[in-house]
């Protein structure tokens, strides 16, 4: 089961959230908390899966709160949950894998956490392979702890970083428009929101070019989509 911590200031939210996930065997509560900095407290300790985070909270911003769990992302998911949409580009930023907004649709919820624990399970079947998988030149990508090696240089990538890179790497100088893009690696429709595909590729952009100058990028490829080339 995935253990989960629900951060949020309202306990009426915290009960409603916790009543659409009693029925599903896959989530596990292990926490509920109404202060954000009693929850960074506990969380190295809990060692969650799922991070159910609200943003506009009393005592700190929840995008503050997933700053400073940042070192966990390696091994937990962020999934804001919040009245305020508004926020989805800061919610990007700090790896969060979605986001989503009150009143939440239920359904909604569980695809989110369906497509979580698919991804762990992939992860864990490559794991137990002791699986590197080596694409393109020297790109070396390690699937379980989402680093990607180009050269002597690891890159700390978030999931979909990791996937969006990981997806292109393996199809070169073919274009993928966004809207695509953003059906192939979150598997469903954007219908036009495509703002988090670009958060994501604005980030990745930043870490290609510090790990391996110019030699690999994304491009944009005027009226067309994203490109992948290493030169």
């Amino acid at each position: 089961m995935l253990k989960s911590i629900i951060v949020d200031d309202e306990i009426l939210a915290i009960h409603l959230l916790e009543a659409m996930l009693k029925d599903n065997e896959t989530v596990e509560i292990i926490g509920k908390f109404t202060s954000p900095l009693e929850a960074i407290d506990h969380i190295p300790r809990l060692k969650p899966d799922i991070l159910f985070l609200d943003i506009e909270m009393a005592d700190m911003n929840g995008i503050e709160v997933a700053s400073k769990v940042e070192e966990l992302a390696q091994s937990m998911d962020i999934i804001f949950i919040t009245a305020y949409e508004h926020y989805a580009i800061e919610a990007f930023a700090v790896q969060a894998v979605d986001y989503i907004l009150k009143p939440i649709e239920k359904m909604r919820l569980l695809k989110t956490i369906e497509r979580i624990a698919l991804r762990r399970k992939q992860i864990q079947l490559l794991d137990r392979k002791d699986e590197d998988i080596s694409i393109i030149d020297n790109f070396h990508f390690h699937v379980h702890s989402r680093r990607v090696y180009i050269e002597d240089i690891a890159l700390t990538l978030s999931t979909k970083e990791f996937q969006i890179l990981f997806f292109l790497a393996q199809r070169p100088a073919q274009i993928f428009h966004p809207t695509e893009l953003y059906k192939l690696i979150w598997a469903e429709e954007s219908i036009g929101q495509t703002q988090a595909l670009k958060v994501h590729i604005s980030n990745l952009r930043k870490k290609l070019e510090f790990a391996s100058g110019h030699r690999a990028k994304i491009v944009t490829v005027r009226g067309s989509g994203y490109q992948f080339l290493f030169e």
